[in-house]
């Protein structure tokens, strides 16, 4: 196959190059990673207080997402009728003592969702140059996101019987099988990175740098740092203000040339805010109460969050967020 010699990244970045590399991609991570290992001997107070506060924050963001396209009206059963169903069968669940089947949902999920989330920022990178290569890349650079995360949670729930706390339903399997993956997940990432270095005038760098910054985040937090509670916060946090930024740069490449100047851009910044916001308010409100139904409530919205992440980013979503 014939490829171009070179391929424009000027005008694909979120808002910008630097921007990105220290907050959506790889940057941000090693940021992240020195301040964890500071709190880590000073203690996890800050960090943990920082993700209580970020996750809330994150969480809004999906829904000023929802509201800012009017998806309630384009998408009413994936917006609207499947967060009811999660609702429901979050309360039904848990105050019918199942809470270790939710609790269970919750980790499984959660990773899932922090590494779909990974591979949607590095394929918006992709697609902004005129996407994959080849097939051969397009396999690489799935096998570079899938399999570090699928080795990081093999480790974790087979070496840890508590997740933030609370028990769940971990897997016992082999520990040659589990190395087997990692091994294989190492693997692919330095293909994928030799790769993509060898093509590196035709691969947008951002995409790179989100592959390698996912690896290293199940690398340290699940696996090399499944002891620390530190670790596993870093993974989170990067998470929720990678997720943060996309969201904030999706609704400001929507308002285009609505922005115009300065007070354009402060006047986006005071919209968007608004829903994280809110999911702030509600969170705290939620906290000076210990009624038996808030639990739910709060757990469902974390699983409302991870069924429409999945949904308002896709193609059609941001089809019909246009039209």
């Amino acid at each position: 196959m014939a490829w171009p010699s070179a391929r424009p990244v000027a005008g694909t970045w979120l808002i910008s190059r630097t921007g990105d590399f220290w907050v959506a991609c790889a940057g941000g991570g090693s940021l992240l990673a020195l301040m964890a290992l500071v709190l880590h001997w000073h203690g996890n107070r800050e960090l943990d207080t920082t993700d209580l506060l970020l996750s809330e924050l994150h969480l809004g963001a999906t829904y000023d997402a929802v509201v800012r396209g009017r998806l309630w009206r384009r998408m009413p059963f994936d917006v609207v009728a499947v967060p009811l169903a999660i609702v429901m069968a979050t309360y039904v669940l848990m105050l019918g003592e199942y809470s270790l089947a939710v609790t269970s949902a919750t980790l499984y999920l959660a990773a899932w969702h922090r590494g779909r989330q990974n591979f949607g920022i590095a394929r918006y990178y992709q697609a902004r140059v005129g996407g994959a290569l080849s097939s051969g890349h397009e396999r690489l650079f799935r096998a570079a996101v899938y399999l570090p995360m699928l080795a990081g949670v093999l480790f974790f729930t087979n070496t840890s019987f508590l997740y933030e706390g609370e028990q769940y339903l971990s897997l016992d399997i082999d520990p040659g099988f589990i190395r087997a993956i990692g091994a294989l997940a190492v693997i692919s990432v330095a293909a994928y990175l030799t790769f993509t270095v060898r093509h590196r005038e035709r691969v947008h760098p951002g995409e790179r740098w989100v592959v390698l910054a996912n690896a290293l985040a199940f690398g340290s937090a699940y696996v090399l740092g499944a002891w620390s509670v530190s670790f596993i916060l870093v993974l989170v946090v990067h998470h929720e203000v990678q997720y943060l930024y996309f969201t904030y740069a999706m609704a400001r490449r929507s308002a285009g040339p609505r922005l115009g100047d300065s007070l354009g851009e402060l006047r986006l910044l005071g919209s968007f805010v608004v829903w994280p916001a809110i999911g702030l308010a509600i969170w705290a409100l939620c906290q000076q109460s210990d009624a038996a139904w808030l639990a739910p409530f709060l757990v469902s919205g974390l699983l409302c969050h991870y069924w429409l992440d999945g949904r308002i980013w896709t193609r059609r979503a941001r089809r019909l967020a246009t039209a």
